[in-house]
Parts: structure tokens; sequence; C-alpha cells
């Protein structure tokens, strides 16, 4: 298997950028949406104090044996005075393509 294959399309899809700014669009959502159960989990955070990275990203192969439900998929943990407080995950189609998003708190 070819690693820098993968780091290439990595890079050509931007997935670093997209994938943080999934990550605050899904957080304004979900402020709007439920601010009761925002305040539960953020309380008083501030935005900027929340660490925000791409810490991992991994090619799945779903539907297995068959493997035609395949994606990219970004890792970003919610971080907050050092403390995990849940992770968002951004899935790609090969074409690049934003398929869904899952945001989930600990």
């Amino acid at each position: 298997m070819n690693i820098n294959e993968l780091k290439n399309w990595i890079m050509e899809h931007n997935v670093e950028s997209r994938s943080i700014e999934g990550f605050w669009i899904a957080l304004n959502n979900y402020m709007e949406d439920s601010p009761e159960e925002y305040e539960s989990y953020f309380g008083a955070c501030e935005k900027k104090s929340l660490v925000i990275e791409v810490q991992q990203v991994a090619l799945m192969l779903g539907n297995y044996p068959e493997c035609n439900q395949n994606h990219i998929i970004s890792y970003v943990p919610i971080i907050y005075n050092g403390k995990t407080l849940g992770l968002y995950r951004l899935l790609f189609t090969l074409d690049g393509i934003i398929d869904d998003d899952y945001f989930t708190l600990d």
C-alpha cells in the first residue's frame, strides 16, 4: 500500500481545513439547536480555548467484503483545558465530496 498516495489525496482535497471548518459549523448548529445541552457540556467555555486539530485520517472500506461503501474519515478530538470532550468525524467519498459528519460528546 502506498501511504504517499493517501497523503497526497488528503492534501489535494483539503481534508484538514474542511474538517476544521465542518467542526465549527457543527458546533454552532449544536449551540443553536440544543442550547441547554450545549451549556451542560461546554458551560462558559470560550471557543478560542478549544483545541481543534485533525489527529487522524483513515481509509474505511465499508460493506466488507464487497467494499463498495468506502470513505476517507478525518478525526478531530474536541479538547478544552486538556480534557477531551468529544470527537468530530468528517466522512469524504473517494471523489472528495463530504458525505456525512458525526459530532459526539463524551
